[in-house]
């Protein structure tokens, strides 16, 4: 593809492809709970508390917040369409990334398809899979890390790999696609250098990223949220009929939506012995990065964008380097095409926040409605649940620092509700969140068992049932979901 015009065409048709097939994020103020947890923390945190702290508590890395934040000082408070904005930007850097290493590895149509099938990939699922989460973030560092690796510039490499687990703690799963470039593409005499500057820059970007938590006060809290509570995520997630049921719900269908790619990234490892040793590095950062995909064992669909820029690349690679006679490039069009417009067809009109639910569904926009006309701005709300969409959607800051509960929690199963947000050092923050900040309204999504919180009753946590029973009465019922309002003096 030598002619410069005829080049610019087809990166613009792409370009313009990517953008229609996440046009569907635009359409939506929220697209998953996990951008309502990041967005009421993020307007929490622009208020002056501390991450990890009065500011808001995740167990996520850092980075997420920091970005919405600033996004919300730029574009206003909740304002959702910024953030899908960035993550719509975020995506195309990433695209421009994977067609620069797959021009290097392949030539410019292996860059122009890998670009394109990971723009693809990225939007081929349910709602939640186009939502501004952490993985698109860490996807775009990790990117880049892969194209210094192949470079052989190392230092910057593991740099950009820290940068990518400050918005989720598996990127780390990618020392070992590191240690085994340094193996392929250094000299025996070199790799000890190598390893050294690549340690290096990691060391170098935890110092920067510990001095900058410690600076905002939030080193202690980020230590207490994000590491301490991985193992108690993780082990509740891998519970045999919890992991069967995400499976369901997010593996089977990435698999089967994109076989395609599937099969043209097995097709080239069938070839291994053929490959070069890049080509080869892309084979094992697939093979890693799916590690990384299951490991916590939730096994959400958006978990899986960490596997798809190699997925992509590797597909790019197979199509690019074989020439196939036309009716199987035309099935292999229609089967990726096919998927992909009916998942967009489908996120075009469902409600990412109730699309998973069985009938009745949640109410939400009617609660959040409630909230918004029976308070004022500055006044605070505590929703009990796992619904932090309310605050966004009423436009309302939390009244405490925890945006949910039992999060990432096999909901209902009978399992004790012994989860990182429920530990014992939960409930005396959130009785001074309480004080400090007496919420206008408190609103308990358990009374409609929304997303199967009817077993976690406020009447079993002491701090919520002492304090509903001498401050406040119940005032509504919107959809089943029970709302109180302060006594009055």
């Amino acid at each position: 593809m030598s002619h410069p015009r005829q080049a610019g065409l087809w990166a613009g048709l792409i370009a313009i492809t990517v953008l229609v097939a996440h046009v569907p994020s635009f359409f939506h103020r929220l697209l998953d709970g996990d951008e309502a947890v990041y967005g009421s923390i993020a307007a929490l945190l622009n208020t002056g508390g501390q991450l990890y702290g009065s500011g808001g508590v995740d167990n996520k890395p850092p980075g997420i917040f920091w970005v919405y934040a600033a996004t919300f000082r730029v574009a206003g408070t909740y304002q959702m369409t910024a953030i899908h904005a960035v993550g719509l930007g975020v995506i195309a850097a990433t695209c421009v990334l994977l067609f620069v290493i797959g021009r290097d590895l392949g030539g410019f149509r292996t860059g122009l398809l890998a670009a394109l099938f990971y723009g693809v990939l990225t939007a081929a699922g349910n709602p939640r899979l186009l939502a501004t989460n952490t993985e698109i973030f860490m996807e775009l560092a990790l990117t880049a890390s892969v194209l210094l690796m192949l470079r052989r510039r190392w230092f910057w490499s593991g740099c950009l790999l820290v940068a990518a687990g400050a918005f989720r703690q598996v990127a780390a799963v990618n020392v070992l696609l590191a240690v085994a470039g340094i193996f392929w593409l250094e000299g025996s005499d070199n790799r000890q250098r190598a390893a050294a500057w690549f340690a290096g820059g990691v060391l170098a970007s935890l110092g920067a990223g510990a001095l900058a938590l410690l600076l905002t006060g939030s080193l202690s809290g980020f230590w207490r949220w994000t590491v301490d509570s991985l193992y108690g995520y993780a082990s509740t997630n891998w519970i045999p009929s919890f992991v069967w049921q995400r499976a369901k719900d997010s593996l089977v269908p990435f698999v089967v939506d994109m076989a395609v790619l599937w099969i043209a990234a097995i097709a080239l490892i069938t070839r291994w012995r053929s490959l070069d040793r890049m080509e080869k590095l892309v084979i094992v950062w697939l093979a890693v990065s799916m590690v990384g995909s299951i490991a916590a064992g939730h096994l959400s669909w958006h978990y899986f964008i960490q596997a798809m820029a190699p997925l992509g690349l590797a597909g790019a690679l197979f199509f690019g380097r074989f020439s196939l006679r036309r009716w199987v490039t035309a099935v292999a069009v229609v089967g990726i095409a096919v998927p992909a417009l009916g998942w967009w067809a489908y996120d075009l009109g469902a409600d990412p926040l109730t699309y998973d639910f069985s009938p009745p569904v949640p109410q939400h926009q009617l609660v959040a409605a409630y909230i918004r006309d029976h308070t004022t701005p500055g006044q605070r709300v505590f929703v009990w649940g796992d619904w932090p969409a309310l605050y966004i959607e009423s436009d309302r800051l939390m009244a405490s620092r925890f945006p949910g509960f039992l999060r990432g929690f096999d909901r209902g199963s009978g399992i004790p509700p012994n989860n990182w947000d429920t530990t014992p050092d939960v409930w005396p923050e959130l009785q001074s969140d309480l004080s400090a900040n007496p919420p206008a309204l408190i609103v308990d999504t358990a009374a409609a068992g929304w997303s199967d919180f009817s077993m976690y009753p406020m009447r079993d946590y002491p701090v919520l049932a002492d304090l509903v029973a001498r401050r406040y009465h119940m005032v509504a019922t919107v959809d089943g979901v029970a709302i109180y309002a302060p006594n009055t003096p």
